[in-house]
């Protein structure tokens, strides 16, 4: 049995009353890291604008990951270029170990459709200092995640050509548009909790074994369009190879800020015939024993859940010995 995730009791997090700079209908889908710099914990959340219909970044910190300090008055990235125009979205954040700077993609909305983009920046508390560098893969594209330390020398990026997860591998992250097409490592199946579709969730920690990361995995429409939380787990070496894949959802949307059932602003409520039922993981932090996972709830709110690190490792490695787990493709 893999180790179990426990909520937080300080659930949610990050509520939308809690925004002060608009009005805001949704605080969910948040990029998570910690700051090399203040040991606290950064949210990049994604604001859903009431009157206005369309998404900035707000940033919250947290000195304990378990309860939030302090929320920003004031977004850390608005919509300031024509690539954004409808939208900043769904951030992810990773520490560049070896360059000692963050890399955040995010979903740059606009006429052309969402775009993967990506910000680069060394001070993550000083926005003034995020340098844009703009869509970086052709094409409709969302759930990019870079991998924390290069592999053989080249950046390790996942990102979703709908409706599976590929992998890639650049040699810079600035200079060159990013291939649109990459190795497929995990895709949707048939008759399970992953039926439609999948994608990244947070950038991949590096374990002893192996590249560990939670992904989201959809139902149908007709099923629900039910978003729960999975576990995957990608060799060291050569991460295209995929060791470990939840065959059942390691976080289902079942508490009651999970399930959402009355019409809200963010989403087209036809695609959600039984509700709101979302868990989409973005952020993967180690604090103390514990492994952290913030998601957005219900296409609402923000919360977390914890499991003990070795705890959860081991159970992982029992289940790769004994070929136990999902399939990928």
């Amino acid at each position: 049995m893999i180790a179990p995730l426990e909520r937080l009791d300080t659930n949610p997090l990050v509520r939308p009353s809690d925004i002060t700079f608009v009005k805001a209908s949704g605080t969910f889908n948040p990029g998570v890291t910690v700051d090399r710099k203040t040991d606290k914990v950064v949210l990049l959340v994604r604001v859903f604008e009431e009157a206005s219909r369309r998404s900035c970044l707000g940033l919250a910190q947290s000195a304990d990951g378990r309860r939030i300090d302090e929320i920003w008055d004031r977004p850390a990235v608005a919509r300031d270029t024509p690539y954004e125009q409808w939208g900043v979205e769904d951030a992810r954040i990773t520490y560049l170990e070896d360059e000692n700077r963050y890399a955040i993609t995010y979903t740059g909305y606009s006429r052309d459709g969402p775009r993967v983009c990506l910000i680069t920046t060394d001070d993550l508390l000083s926005p003034t200092s995020y340098r844009r560098h703009g869509p970086r893969i052709a094409g409709e594209n969302k759930n990019c995640v870079i991998f924390p330390k290069k592999v053989d020398g080249k950046y390790v990026i996942l990102h979703r050509p709908m409706p599976r997860i590929v992998c890639i591998r650049v040699s810079s992250l600035e200079k060159k548009e990013w291939p649109a097409n990459g190795v497929a490592i995990v895709g949707p199946q048939p008759n399970t909790w992953r039926s439609s579709r999948v994608g990244a969730g947070a950038p991949p920690l590096r374990t002893d074994i192996g590249w560990l990361f939670p992904f989201h995995g959809a139902t149908s429409i007709e099923e629900g369009n039910v978003y729960s939380m999975g576990w995957c787990v990608l060799d060291l070496k050569k991460p295209e190879k995929v060791l470990y894949v939840s065959d059942a959802p390691a976080l289902a949307p079942e508490a009651p800020y999970e399930i959402e059932r009355n019409p809200i602003p963010q989403v087209d409520m036809a695609n959600f015939k039984t509700g709101v039922r979302v868990v989409f993981p973005q952020g993967l932090v180690e604090r103390g024993d514990d492994l952290l996972v913030y998601y957005g709830a219900a296409d609402v709110s923000i919360a977390g859940a914890r499991v003990n690190k070795r705890e959860l490792l081991t159970s992982l490695e029992e289940a790769i010995k004994e070929k136990k787990g999902g399939v990928p493709l």
